[in-house]
C-alpha cells in the first residue's frame, strides 16, 4: 500500500500532478520548468508564491555545480595572469592595476566556489562536523561580496585611469606613476577587506551534539540584537551604494569618454597613415600601443557592466521592494537570483585572461615565449618556462 505522505499534492487552477519523489530526480529539468510555470509545489512554511522548496534545491544544485566548474578555470586563468605582469615587469602602472584585479578575483573565486560546494548536496549531506548550507553564508557568500566589491572599485579605478590618460595625455606621467598606482590600489584593499567582519559579526557561531548521528557539529545562527540589524542595515545600504552603484557609475562613464577618445585617435591614424615622415611613424606606434591599452579596458569595463552589474541590479530591486529580501516573502527567489549573479561575477572574474590574450599584443607575445609557441617556430619539444 502506497504511503500518501510519499509526495505532496499540488493543489493549484493548473493540472494537479500526484507523483511520488522519485520521479522528480528522473526528469527534474521537466518538473523544474512546470513548477516555474504552474507555481506548483509550495511548502508548508512559506507563502504559496513563493519558491517551492524542491525547486529551490535543484536550481542551487545546478548553479553551484556550475560555479565550482567556472571557478577551476578562473584560478587558472588569474594565476597566468598574474605569472605573465610579473614576467613583464610593472614599469608601467597599467600592469600594477591589472595584477591588483586578478588578486581580487582570485580571493572572489575562493569564496563563491567554497559557498557553491557546500550548497552541493553530496557534499551539504555528508558526514561533515558542521552544517554547510549555514556556514557557507558567512564564510563563502558574504566574503564573497567584499571582494566582489574591491574588484568592482579597482575597475573603476583602471577605467578612470585611462581616461585621464585620453583627457590629460601630456600631464599623465605626472598624475599617474606607478607608485601612486601601487597606493591607490592598496587604499582600496585596506578600505573595503576591514568590512569582510561585519558579515561574522552579524552571524554567532554555535556547536550542538545530534544525538542520531552521535557527534557535535557546528551551526550558524543570525545574531537577534537591536545593534546586529542596525549594522545589517547600514552595511546593505553601503553595498548597494558604494559597492555596486557608485563604481558602476564610474565605469559607464569612463567607458563613454574611452570609447569617444578611442574613435578620435583611429580617425587621427587614418588620416596620419598617408604620411612617412619618421615623427609621424613613431608618434603613430605610441598612438597604436594606447589604443590596445584602451581596448583591454574598454573589454573589461563592457563585461563587467553586463555580468558583474546584474549583482547591483539585484541589490536595487532589494532595496525598492522589502518582500524580495531573504526573510520576506519572496526569499527563495532571492536566493537564487543571488546565486545566478554571482555566478555571472564568476564568469567576469574569469574570463579576464581571455581578453588580455585577445587584446594585449605583448600579453600574449609573454604567453606563447612561456609556453614555446613562438609565431611559427616551432620547437622541437614542448617546454613551460614559468
Amino acid at each position: 500500500m502506497r504511503n500518501s505522505t510519499s509526495a505532496p499534492v499540488f493543489t493549484t487552477s493548473a493540472p494537479v500532478f500526484t507523483t511520488s519523489a522519485p520521479v522528480f530526480t528522473t526528469s527534474a529539468p521537466v518538473f523544474t520548468i512546470t513548477a516555474l510555470v504552474y507555481g506548483l509545489g509550495t511548502s508548508s512554511n512559506r507563502p504559496d508564491y513563493d519558491m517551492p522548496e524542491w525547486i529551490f534545491s535543484y536550481i542551487m544544485e545546478y548553479i553551484s555545480c556550475a560555479m565550482v566548474t567556472v571557478a577551476f578555470f578562473g584560478l587558472i586563468g588569474n594565476t597566468i595572469i598574474i605569472i605573465t605582469l610579473v614576467k613583464m615587469g610593472f614599469a608601467t602602472p597599467i600592469n600594477i592595476s591589472f595584477c591588483a584585479l586578478c588578486i581580487s578575483d582570485c580571493f572572489y573565486i575562493v569564496a563563491i566556489a567554497w559557498n557553491a560546494i557546500c550548497f552541493i548536496p553530496a557534499f551539504a549531506n555528508s558526514d561533515l562536523p558542521f552544517r554547510a548550507r549555514d556556514v557557507a553564508i558567512p564564510t563563502g557568500g558574504a566574503v564573497g561580496n567584499i571582494f566582489c566589491g574591491t574588484t568592482a572599485w579597482i575597475t573603476a579605478y583602471i577605467s578612470l585611469e585611462r581616461c585621464l590618460c585620453a583627457v590629460f595625455p601630456l600631464k599623465i606621467k605626472k598624475i599617474v606613476s606607478p607608485g601612486k598606482t601601487l597606493f591607490s590600489v592598496c587604499a582600496i584593499f585596506i578600505v573595503t577587506v576591514p568590512f569582510i567582519y561585519l558579515p561574522f559579526y552579524d552571524f554567532v557561531f554555535y556547536t550542538q551534539f545530534d544525538e542520531d548521528k552521535n557527534q557535535t557539529f557546528i551551526g550558524v545562527e543570525k545574531r537577534n540584537t537591536a545593534l546586529a540589524k542596525s549594522i545589517h542595515r547600514a552595511h546593505f545600504i553601503y553595498r548597494a551604494v558604494f559597492v555596486y552603484s557608485l563604481p558602476l557609475v564610474i565605469i559607464l562613464v569612463c567607458s563613454v569618454a574611452l570609447a569617444v577618445s578611442l574613435k578620435r585617435s583611429i580617425s587621427w591614424r587614418q588620416r596620419q597613415s598617408s604620411k612617412s615622415v619618421e615623427i609621424n611613424n613613431s608618434s603613430q606606434q605610441r598612438s597604436s600601443k594606447d589604443a590596445r591599452v584602451v581596448k583591454t579596458v574598454l573589454a573589461l569595463a563592457t563585461v563587467y557592466i553586463f555580468l558583474g552589474g546584474l549583482s547591483s541590479v539585484r541589490t536595487l530591486v532589494t532595496l525598492m521592494w522589502p518582500e524580495f529580501l531573504v526573510t520576506g516573502p519572496y526569499g527563495r527567489w532571492n536566493r537564487s537570483t543571488a546565486s545566478l549573479t554571482s555566478l555571472f561575477s564568476l564568469i567576469n572574474s574569469s574570463v579576464n585572461v581571455l581578453i588580455y590574450y585577445k587584446t594585449g599584443s605583448k600579453f600574449r607575445k609573454t604567453v606563447n615565449q612561456m609556453v614555446c609557441l613562438n609565431y611559427g617556430q616551432p620547437q622541437s619539444r614542448f617546454c613551460l618556462r614559468l
